[in-house]
């Protein structure tokens, strides 16, 4: 198993499995996972220190872990779900991966392996999830993206309206883009005069069966 060598990386746990969060302090107390370490509760403040946070949560114990996946992405920071292996629902993933984490790994076998290439993958900037959740994401960004070149809109716009319809204020669609929330916000009144609507809610009204995600099976 390889190291992760990233400066400034630091990893977070969540979770109320005491067997879970032991497996996962083995890994790096072994040096298997060079990296800080320590745990975090719902409960707690949210992490404001410099450099790359991630946190893997444990959605078999924390039911709440949609909100912390937003709460977590709203301060710029990463999110990797944890999913039991008897768990075979790839829809699970997708709507995951569409509420903002970046990397999904199953408790299996080679949980140690999966968990070291996925902290790898999302400290820089990559997705990590199966092959066919993976897929199916990016299948719908692509569908997205044919739709609104019909409708004259720039690559940036693209991105922005698909938040947008998800209710996200300028200042998320900012964090997400890794654009200010002025620029957030000036694609957002280009895309209201494109598409010649006065409000959020009309624009919500008007296109959101446009740019719906395709269901999976």
């Amino acid at each position: 198993m390889r190291n992760i060598e990233i400066q400034g990386l630091s990893v977070h746990v969540c979770t109320k499995n005491p067997i879970a969060l032991w497996a996962i302090e083995r890994l790096f107390t072994s040096g298997l996972l060079n990296a800080r370490f320590d745990t975090w509760l719902p409960n707690q403040l949210s992490i404001c220190f410099e450099g790359i946070h991630v946190l893997l949560i444990d959605a078999s114990s924390v039911p709440e872990w949609p909100e912390i996946v937003r709460k977590w992405t709203d301060e710029g920071h990463r999110t990797i779900l944890l999913m039991a292996e008897s768990s075979d629902s790839h829809g699970a993933e997708l709507r995951a991966l569409h509420l903002g984490v970046r990397g999904i790994v199953r408790v299996s076998p080679d949980f140690g392996q999966d968990l070291s290439d996925a902290i790898s993958s999302i400290a820089q900037g990559h997705l990590f999830a199966t092959s066919d959740a993976l897929e199916k994401f990016y299948c719908g960004t692509r569908q997205t993206e044919a739709r609104s070149a019909d409708l004259s809109l720039s690559f940036r716009e693209e991105q922005a309206i698909e938040l947008l319809l998800k209710g996200f204020s300028n200042r998320r669609i900012g964090i997400v883009l890794g654009i200010s929330e002025r620029t957030a916000k000036f694609h957002v009144c280009n895309i209201m005069r494109k598409l010649r609507v006065h409000c959020r809610q009309e624009l919500i009204d008007k296109y959101s069966g446009l740019f719906e995600q395709p269901k999976s099976a």
